[in-house]
């Protein structure tokens, strides 16, 4: 992850967040689209409006990465598998989250099965 990279913005394979929710339905629907897309990343700790690297908290990065693991695995139906690292920008810690275009699509969140319009 390069600051270049940051500073381009979100696109259809880039989205960025400034902290891990505690909820991780804020991000999970963007895990599927990737998956179920040409594949993306999500990178935590960078503010989307301003691109500001705010950074992760260095001291429990690696808790936060596998409850995102977690998360991913638990959620998704097909199960994905992020590739999930720490990356240094501008001296400060984030949390890059890879999803690979899946291979088993349709990709949907365990959730929302069987939630067709007649089941809401």
């Amino acid at each position: 992850m390069t600051i270049e990279e940051i500073m381009s913005g979100e696109s259809e394979y880039l989205e960025l967040k400034q902290m891990v929710a505690e909820k991780s339905e804020t991000y999970m629907k963007t895990v599927v689209a990737f998956a179920n897309g040409s594949g993306g990343r999500i990178v935590f700790g960078v503010e989307n409006g301003t691109r500001k690297v705010v950074g992760v908290n260095q001291e429990n990065a690696f808790t936060l990465m596998d409850g995102i693991i977690s998360a991913i695995c638990d959620s998704c139906t097909p199960m994905i598998t992020p590739i999930v690292t720490l990356a240094s920008v501008e001296e400060k810690v984030v949390i890059v989250v890879n999803i690979m275009p899946g291979g088993q699509r349709p990709y949907y969140l365990t959730s929302n099965r069987g939630k067709g319009i007649n089941n809401r």
